[in-house]
């Protein structure tokens, strides 16, 4: 066979269905990807439940990736950005705060959370983290790998996006790559034995393509109704939303309150402020979910939510990304990071002009991987450890762990460490604070932090204990050091 049989032909036109941000860096990645093809955005009306375009927020391989389509973070501040260097969690009995991505380095060779169990876990383990530390005083300050500053060097930050805001510069960089947008009410897609032939507009048009992307979040408009979907509501309860503009200062820490009926947030942006209350409708009703939030009816959003994901995000011609492709639920805002991974799984492997079905395969088998185990973060928050009695909480007792956290659990619990994950989405520090704040502690000591002398091991605690603690003194207040951050004088 020669080598011309075997070329790849790219997709000359792509498709892309969505009308938010998930859509917009689809379309502007693809363009970017393939400069000869002609890519098409079809904007279909909001989905008031696509989570992933309502609640964007950047973690750190999402920035690493936005960076690489010419959206860093300077522009992405300019329009409204800000950052989020932790979240602080009132769950139950247990109060923690976890910095975004923390990476602490060993301490006599052991893992500063294992020293510090060897130690009796004496004090706060997240008064140990400068990310954790400056997050709970709502301060925050770059990252910095200079020898200058080691222990900023171990923090990271996540950027919270305004949604509308951010569709707008993302309409401007299409429209200056010149990438069509489409307004359509509604779309259909006409269908063939290899896929989708053609989408039908409302007003009759039909547009063709090698390759169509549906980013319409949870309405998933171009997915056909037999396809298989992974419900995962036992393990992400939280089936209704309740979302108010609320009031307040920017701030770079989250905040959540778990409570008998589910948990409420505040998210706060650059320029408003997001108040939440997550229930279950099984446990909750409606009225009384209300009553609750203590707001007047006619300020507040009801969302009606359905975790979970496709068993084949790609199929034929179509791939699928965002909410479309996987509902994580709103705790944490995860769901744009987890499009992004998706996206940029699906550029490395790049589809080509007609059906690949070893590809779609390998796709299919990572994206889902990284869906489930994003799935499994989240549920940790209401499976590791229910923190209220209530309604809400009481059921989840028993309810089935998803293997890929249980395993998570059970090793934490034998030892500390966390099992090697393909696909792995959230850092392990992220996971390490998460199950310690959670509660979990591991049943062995670890030998290494064992064989610390234990004057040494506690006196090198203290002095990380008191360095970390000075950190935010040094610093101003959030909101202007996220004006400094604007003008480009942090």
């Amino acid at each position: 066979m020669t080598a011309a049989a075997n070329r790849r032909a790219a997709p000359r036109v792509i498709a892309i269905v969505g009308a938010g941000p998930v859509a917009l860096v689809s379309a502007i990645a693809f363009a970017r990807a393939l400069p000869h093809a002609a890519v098409v955005v079809i904007a279909t009306q909001d989905d008031p439940a696509a989570l992933a375009d309502r609640l964007p927020v950047a973690f750190p391989p999402a920035l690493a990736f936005l960076a690489t389509l010419g959206l860093d973070e300077a522009a992405l501040l300019a329009c409204g950005a800000s950052h989020r260097i932790g979240e602080r969690f009132d769950w139950g009995e247990t109060h923690f705060t976890l910095g975004v991505g923390e990476r602490a380095p060993p301490v006599y060779g052991a893992a500063l959370h294992q020293l510090w169990l060897a130690q009796g876990a004496a004090g706060r383990f997240d008064a140990l983290l400068p990310g954790a530390t400056l997050a709970a005083a709502e301060r925050f300050v770059h990252p910095d790998d200079t020898a200058r500053h080691p222990l900023l060097s171990q923090m990271d930050f996540a950027l919270r996006l305004d949604p509308d805001r951010m569709r707008s510069l993302l309409s401007e960089r299409a429209h200056a790559m010149r990438i069509g947008i489409v307004q359509s009410a509604t779309v259909s897609a006409v269908r063939c034995d290899a896929g989708i032939d053609a989408l039908l507009l409302e007003d009759g048009r039909r547009i063709t393509a090698d390759l169509f992307v549906d980013a319409s979040g949870t309405t998933a408009c171009l997915v056909p109704d037999a396809a298989v979907r992974i419900d995962w509501s036992a393990a992400l309860p939280v089936d209704r939303l309740l979302l108010a503009d609320g009031s307040g200062d920017p701030s770079p820490t989250d905040r959540y309150t778990a409570n008998p009926t589910g948990w409420s947030a505040t998210w706060p942006l650059a320029h408003r402020t997001i108040d939440a209350l997550g229930y279950a409708s099984a446990a909750t009703s409606d009225a009384s979910a209300l009553r609750q939030f203590g707001r007047p009816a006619a300020a507040v959003e009801r969302i009606a939510l359905r975790p979970g994901r496709l068993a084949t995000p790609m199929a034929g011609n179509l791939l699928v990304l965002g909410d479309a492709a996987a509902a994580v639920g709103p705790l944490g805002c995860l769901g744009f990071t987890l499009a992004c991974a998706q996206l940029e799984l699906a550029l490395s492997l790049m589809p080509g002009r007609g059906a690949e079905p070893s590809l779609a395969a390998e796709y299919n088998r990572r994206a889902t991987q990284r869906a489930d185990r994003m799935r499994d973060y989240a549920a940790s928050f209401y499976l590791a450890g229910c923190p209220q009695r209530g309604e809400f909480w009481h059921p989840l007792r028993a309810c089935p762990v998803p293997e890929g956290l249980a395993a998570a659990l059970t090793q934490f619990r034998q030892r500390g460490t966390l099992p090697p994950v393909e696909e792995e989405m959230m850092a392990p520090g992220q996971w390490t604070q998460a199950l310690l704040g959670l509660g979990v502690r591991p049943a062995r000591t670890d030998p290494i932090a064992l064989s610390v002398p234990p004057a040494a091991a506690a006196a090198a605690i203290e002095r990380l204990r008191g360095a970390v603690r000075t950190l935010p003194a040094a610093l101003p207040p959030y909101p202007e050091y996220l004006n400094a951050a604007k003008r480009g004088a942090r």
